[in-house]
């Protein structure tokens, strides 16, 4: 009897745009959908070029398990999933380029154990904004005259217009 288990994979940041720099956090979860338990199911991720991948971490439902707890960078570990068990990554990245991030996850099937579903990939997509602002300074000591010897306290005020 050869044993079959629907795995699939769902990846969001909840985001569809982000700024140059900015922390963005994605959610995975990897899903067993049975019938069959699966031992050893490979999760990747692979952070393209314009993503700085930090630290991510890993939580199984109950009766299933994650090889790695926890991690940085890119994800290359296994998951061990009941029948109808999840295994919950949370990512914390940092857009470091611009134009579009694509980035996708993926889960494989042990050996000996058929996935006859094709839901075993997810991407998530942002558009990267490049920061612009509209700075202005404005100095004033309050007096348009002052006699030699005396002091003057100037207030100084710093603005952004955004929109970044």
């Amino acid at each position: 009897i050869t044993p079959t288990a629907d795995l699939s994979i769902t990846k969001t940041d909840g985001v569809t745009a982000v700024n140059q720099g900015e922390a963005l956090t994605y959610t995975i979860v990897v899903t067993n959908n049975g019938p069959s338990a699966v031992t050893g199911a490979t999760v990747t991720d692979l952070f393209p070029a314009n993503l700085s991948a930090g630290a991510w971490t890993c939580a199984a439902s109950a009766g299933s398990s994650c090889a790695a707890a926890s991690g940085a960078g890119d994800i290359s570990t296994t998951v061990s999933l009941l029948s109808g068990g999840t295994a919950t990554f949370t990512v914390t990245a940092i857009a470091t380029g611009s134009g579009a991030i694509s980035n996708t996850a993926t889960v494989a099937a042990p050996v000996g154990v058929n996935d006859p579903a094709g839901n075993n990939s997810a991407t998530d997509n942002n558009t990267v904004i490049t920061p612009t602002a509209d700075l202005s300074i404005t100095k004033t000591d309050g007096v348009t005259a002052v006699n030699q010897g005396d002091a003057l306290t100037y207030t100084i005020v710093v603005s952004n217009a955004g929109p970044s």
